[in-house]
């Protein structure tokens, strides 16, 4: 008697019974004819009958003859419908939902359970960012953990003091040249008329570079000093320049380019005057017999 089954699992045995036709069966030899050796590709695979079992453990794990089995099966000409497990026929499926089901009320309906503890999110780990290049704030100077920039016209600020930004709290400055509290150097009044007083001393040194005397700092008394009642000297400078600052005025320090050398020729070989004797100098012992 054949055995109905449900029509998932008649679809499945359909697709294996198709595919059976590339294998083939070959009987062991037993005395009830139910060993079978089945070739195929890629490997071969034993198949017994009696005990429902085959190598490749399909049979055994579902329920449902595997292709292996359903070529032994056909060769035995047996139909694979009762080989199958009998929980996959209509008759186990008639019998699970032959009793009645108990209704389930709505979760909003259901009674809390005081005693446990309600289940909490798991903890997200932080994906690995670039370091943060931000101060560290204190939480009563966070204004916003969102907004990058503070706003333009931030709204009133609450009696309680949550959004509170406060300011970094610097120590008075000490100015490095003239010691002076309150600025810096660079904001330094002294500093500005020292570096005027030094160009005005720069452009009167050209100037008088461009007219052909020295300038203060490199003049030189070449006079005598004469003393006064107060002890007070006199420097007679003399405008013209000396003969020896001439000559050394005319004198070019620049470093002056060593002249090329002369390029060597090849002495050609001297030119032989006259026949040489090749046998010249040659010894008796030397010479062919005739």
């Amino acid at each position: 008697m054949i055995r109905l089954l449900t029509p998932i699992i008649k679809s499945r045995l359909e697709k294996a019974r198709t595919k059976s036709k590339n294998w083939k069966p070959i009987w062991t030899g037993d005395n009830g004819y139910k060993k079978f050796e089945v070739h195929g590709h890629p490997t071969n695979y034993m198949v017994d009958l009696g005990k429902r079992l085959c190598t490749c453990q399909f049979w055994m794990l579902t329920g449902i003859p595997c292709v292996h089995a359903c070529t032994a099966l056909s060769r035995v000409n047996k139909p694979p419908e009762d080989f199958c497990h009998c929980w996959l026929t209509m008759e186990s499926y008639k019998k699970t939902y032959n009793h009645h089901i108990n209704s389930i009320s709505g979760q909003p309906l259901r009674e809390h359970a005081e005693e446990c503890n309600r289940p909490h999110a798991p903890k997200i780990k932080r994906k690995p960012e670039k370091l943060q290049m931000k101060r560290m704030m204190d939480s009563n100077e966070q204004v916003g953990r969102g907004s990058k920039k503070p706003k333009a016209n931030p709204k009133p600020q609450s009696n309680n003091g949550d959004n509170v930004h406060l300011k970094r709290q610097l120590e008075t400055f000490t100015c490095s040249f003239c010691s002076e509290k309150g600025h810096t150097r660079r904001g330094c009044k002294k500093t500005r008329v020292v570096d005027i007083v030094a160009v005005a001393a720069t452009e009167a040194d050209k100037k008088k570079k461009n007219e052909g005397a020295a300038p203060a700092s490199e003049q030189q008394p070449t006079g005598t000093a004469l003393a006064t009642s107060d002890a007070q000297p006199v420097e007679i400078d003399i405008s013209q320049p000396t003969a020896s600052e001439a000559k050394d005025s005319q004198k070019d320090y620049r470093m002056k380019r060593p002249s090329k050398l002369s390029r060597r020729r090849r002495s050609s070989l001297l030119a032989i005057s006259g026949p040489v004797n090749p046998m010249q100098g040659a010894s008796s012992e030397d010479l062919p017999i005739t």
